[in-house]
């Protein structure tokens, strides 16, 4: 299981990915508005799109921005669904609604919630669940697409599974909220107040210093009992916590915590053939080439040609 850190930092790259394709479907849907915009400027010869005092934008200006700050990333992307798409129908790959789910839900994991992760997505990206999920669609064909015809042998897995024990034992998890503060006195003065009835999310936004949580009302999402990025008397005393139970002051580096577990959970043990079968999978990505190498080199293949700027095709 991967930590919460280790599903950040794989979710930081995952929201590149999805920055590259949202700034790919803002682009077309541009060029489309682009496209309904000129039919309508020659019918009632007006293409302003927009107006600051008495100086127009006109649609041509937009587009002519979008392009010069977006343009390149904007075309590979089209271009490598494209050339994805042919290459998954030529080997006969097909990513099923279980895989994507599962893939969603992994990238969940690092978040609060699940609404907490889609809002996400649509505050920082503009991405509705329905392009979240299609992202992922497309990830995991190009995956499958980089590890077809690699062969991983069982003593391969058997030797993975040796070395990293236990790696698929679960672990308890605990989805908590914080509020840190500087001094062990503001962590008691946090403590008194919510004993008198204030609400935490409000109290986590107001005097938190960890700006990361405070935005979400003092979450810091799922957390495993024996994360090493979190100091291990936290992790203790919020193991033996009830849902909903607080408690503090804990030092936190050089602050103070006053956390609440909101709730936890022991992951479902996965049986042999899902673990070897996942083993198989990784070791396989291990093996193939840097998926943006797979890319280009499918783009060769398909025979894409930029006419506007051809040092975008190496």
């Amino acid at each position: 299981m991967m930590t919460r850190q280790e599903r950040l930092l794989r979710n930081a790259v995952i929201l590149l990915a999805i920055a590259t394709l949202m700034l790919g479907g803002l682009l077309f849907w541009s060029l489309r508005a682009m496209a309904i915009l000129k039919g309508e400027a020659a019918e009632g010869e007006s293409s302003d799109i927009a107006r600051a005092g008495d100086q127009p934008v006109t649609d041509q200006q937009w587009i002519s921005e979008l392009k010069k700050k977006h343009g390149d990333e904007v075309l590979l992307t089209l271009l490598n669904h494209i050339v994805v798409s042919k290459e998954a129908e030529a080997l006969g790959i097909t990513v099923t609604d279980k895989e994507i789910e599962e893939e969603l839900q992994s990238s969940i994991a690092g978040y609060g919630s699940e609404q907490q992760y889609y809002e996400q997505m649509e505050s920082e990206l503009g991405l509705s669940r329905e392009e979240v999920r299609e992202e992922a669609a497309y990830r995991l064909t190009l995956q499958a697409i980089a590890t077809a015809g690699i062969t991983i042998s069982e003593s391969e897995i058997d030797d993975y599974l040796a070395q990293n024990a236990g790696r698929f034992t679960p672990k308890k998890e605990m989805q908590l909220s914080m509020i840190k503060v500087h001094t062990y006195e503001e962590a008691e003065k946090v403590m008194d107040r919510l004993e008198q009835g204030e609400d935490f999310a409000a109290l986590a936004t107001e005097v938190s210093i960890d700006e990361e949580s405070r935005l979400h009302g003092g979450s810091i999402g799922m957390v495993e009992e024996d994360d090493p990025f979190w100091p291990e008397d936290l992790l203790q005393t919020a193991a033996g916590l009830e849902a909903g139970d607080i408690a503090g002051p804990l030092q936190a580096g050089n602050a103070y915590a006053v956390i609440r577990l909101e709730k936890a959970m022991v992951p479902r043990e996965q049986n042999q053939a899902e673990i070897r079968q996942q083993v198989r999978e990784e070791l396989a990505l291990e093996k193939a080439p840097p998926l943006q190498q797979v890319e280009n080199e499918l783009r060769a293949k398909y025979d894409t040609a930029i006419y506007i700027d051809n040092s975008l095709q190496d």
